[in-house]
C-alpha cells in the first residue's frame, strides 16, 4: 500500500476557542442539534463534545431548576395535566348546561363589574 493510500491515523488534539465550544454546546442544549449531528457537522468526536457539555454546559443547572425533571418528563407531565383540565372543562360545561335547563338561568352570561358598568353608562351619555 502506498503511503498516500493508507487510512488516516488517530486525529490529533486540536485546540478550540471558547466561542466555538460554547456555540456548539448552545446548539445542542437548545435542541437545534444532537451530539451526533454536532460531531459530524464540526468534525469533533462525540466524547469531546460530551466533555465540553459536562464542563461548560448549562443543562445540569437547567435540570436542577426544573426540579430534576428532564424536558421529556416535563412534557409528559404537561400532557397529563392538559388532559385532566380538558376533562374538567367538559364536566363543568355539562354542569352549566344542566343548570341552565333546570333553572332557566343563563349561567354563561358574563357580568361586568359595577365600575365598568358606570363607565359604559357615562360614555353612552356623551
Amino acid at each position: 500500500m502506498d503511503k498516500l493510500q493508507e487510512p488516516a491515523g488517530k486525529i490529533t488534539y486540536q485546540g478550540y476557542s471558547w466561542g466555538t465550544k460554547t456555540g456548539i454546546i448552545d446548539e445542542i442544549e437548545s435542541g437545534r442539534l444532537s451530539i451526533n449531528q454536532a460531531s459530524i457537522r464540526y468534525g469533533i468526536s462525540r466524547s469531546t463534545i460530551q466533555e465540553w457539555i459536562k464542563k461548560y454546559g448549562n443543562f445540569e443547572r437547567k435540570l436542577r431548576e426544573m426540579g430534576g425533571r428532564s424536558p421529556k418528563q416535563e412534557i409528559q407531565e404537561l400532557k397529563k395535566k392538559l388532559q385532566r383540565l380538558e376533562t374538567e372543562k367538559e364536566i363543568l360545561e355539562t354542569a352549566i348546561e344542566i343548570i341552565e335547563d333546570e333553572y332557566g338561568v343563563d349561567v354563561r352570561k358574563k357580568y361586568l363589574p359595577e365600575s365598568l358598568k358606570r363607565t359604559l353608562r357615562e360614555l353612552k351619555k356623551r
